[in-house]
């Protein structure tokens, strides 16, 4: 008898507040989701969680706020990363052959303004411009490495930290920053980045 009001109290707290009676016998799941088909979700998701916090420090280094997070998160995305995440996770590399392109036509309007006379000069400076040694400097200069999101193998072996990568990043933001905003803004946003370089490449 004992046994059978205890069942029924134990009954109408579970009806009358699922959810402490939820947290209170499993504490390891209040943090969680669980839906109609029995499958958990985490209410955080950790690649969203690590990029929020570098996002706002990295529009402002990079001096472009995002409409659309998502395309700047997706050029900060390692392949790596994706690869660990699962096939929804969407990386970077889509977004470095757009972002070469992009760069390549700023680099011809910045440097036709800048009073070069002949193709010759557009072509060799440019060229320089464009080098990987010199996109990685651009990255190092905007602390990219800080804000790139590899996978746990690559964070391992400081593949952020190669000039490649970084490189290769600083491409993918040019093309987020093109679908996000436009090439006007991007054109702006990209000359900044070269205008202390200026000098040097005329020189070179």
């Amino acid at each position: 008898m004992l046994i059978r009001q205890r069942l029924k109290l134990v009954t109408s707290a579970v009806a009358t507040a699922p959810s402490k009676c939820t947290s209170l016998l499993l504490p390891h799941l209040s943090s969680q989701i669980i839906d109609t088909t029995g499958n958990i979700d985490q209410i955080d998701n950790s690649l969203d969680r690590e990029f929020e916090l570098k996002r706002e420090d990295l529009e402002k280094r990079i001096g472009s706020v995002f409409h659309d997070k998502n395309q700047l998160k997706r050029a900060v995305t390692h392949k790596s990363r994706s690869n660990e995440e699962g096939h929804d996770c969407e990386d970077q590399d889509p977004l470095r052959t757009l972002g070469d392109a992009v760069l390549k036509a700023i680099l011809c309007d910045w440097l036709f303004h800048q009073e070069l006379t002949t193709k010759g000069e557009i072509t060799i400076i440019k060229s320089e411009a464009e080098k990987r040694n010199f996109l990685a400097e651009l990255g190092k200069q905007l602390d990219l490495s800080v804000a790139i999101l590899p996978g746990k193998g690559a964070e391992h072996q400081k593949q952020h930290e190669q000039p490649n990568v970084i490189a290769e990043t600083l491409e993918a933001i040019i093309a987020a920053i093109y679908l996000d905003r436009g090439y006007d803004v991007t054109k702006y946003v990209v000359s900044g980045w070269y205008e202390p370089y200026r000098e040097y490449l005329m020189k070179n």
